[in-house]
């Protein structure tokens, strides 16, 4: 009896009730997934293993599915190790977030700050899209890079790069508007925004931007760093 309990209860959490009679081919690839998370869920575990869960599912499949296991998960004040090598994933399912590579944790904190305040140029690539610039440090804190050029030789100075995120870029229809200028070269539109590749000098820019789309291939824009200067030194 108590089996059966149990058993009516997970069908309830994972919305499968009336279900209970089907055979596993008679179930989509999101139903079973529901089911498997069910299955581990009802011995009531501390913690539970979710090794790429999601990794077979369509696109939208997997979006409507990874928030019904993270509200399960919740509702049952389940701890879950999640491994995903898909960032969006990992910043839209974690409350805490960690960051491997070569079996050790290279950074770890809440989602926001990891992607905020990266470490490292690799754990910003690793977390999102990201702008790598060649760049120098003077002893007064001063940046030398592709957004605020210094022409002044030192010796007092550490070589490195900064990273910026491309919507931490703002474009103007002016060149003269922005602290560089540059050339559009490529257009993704997603519907939602959009993220524009623009020629300044020897670099190609990566510039994202809210729609409407009010730029076009091959125009002059002006572009204005307006994020944080992040400074890693080159070890």
């Amino acid at each position: 009896m108590q089996i059966k309990q149990i058993v009516k209860e997970m069908l309830a959490l994972i919305d499968l009730e009336g279900f209970e009679k089907r055979m596993p081919n008679q179930l989509s690839g999101g139903q079973q997934t529901r089911v498997a998370l069910a299955r581990a869920l009802a011995v009531k575990p501390a913690m539970i293993l979710l090794d790429e869960p999601f990794s077979a599912l369509d696109a939208q499949l997997r979006i409507e599915l990874r928030g019904d296991v993270i509200k399960l998960l919740r509702s049952q004040n389940t701890t879950a190790i999640l491994v995903t090598h898909d960032r969006e994933e990992a910043l839209v399912s974690a409350d805490l977030l960690a960051l491997m590579q070569n079996g050790k944790i290279i950074q770890q904190g809440p989602p926001e700050q990891v992607y905020s305040s990266p470490n490292s140029a690799t754990t910003a690539i690793s977390t999102g899209d990201a702008l790598v610039l060649q760049a120098r440090m003077f002893s007064d804190g001063k940046t030398d890079y592709l957004f605020a050029p210094i022409k002044l030789s030192s010796s007092d100075l550490e070589t490195g790069e900064v990273v910026i995120r491309p919507e931490e870029i703002k474009i103007s229809a002016d060149p003269a508007q922005g602290m560089i200028s540059g050339q559009i070269n490529k257009i993704d539109y997603y519907g939602h925004d959009a993220m524009i590749s623009i020629n300044v000098a020897d670099n190609l820019l990566q510039v994202r931007i809210p729609g409407p789309l009010d730029f076009e291939v091959g125009q002059k824009v002006g572009l204005t760093h307006v994020g944080p200067i992040r400074f890693f030194a080159r070890s």
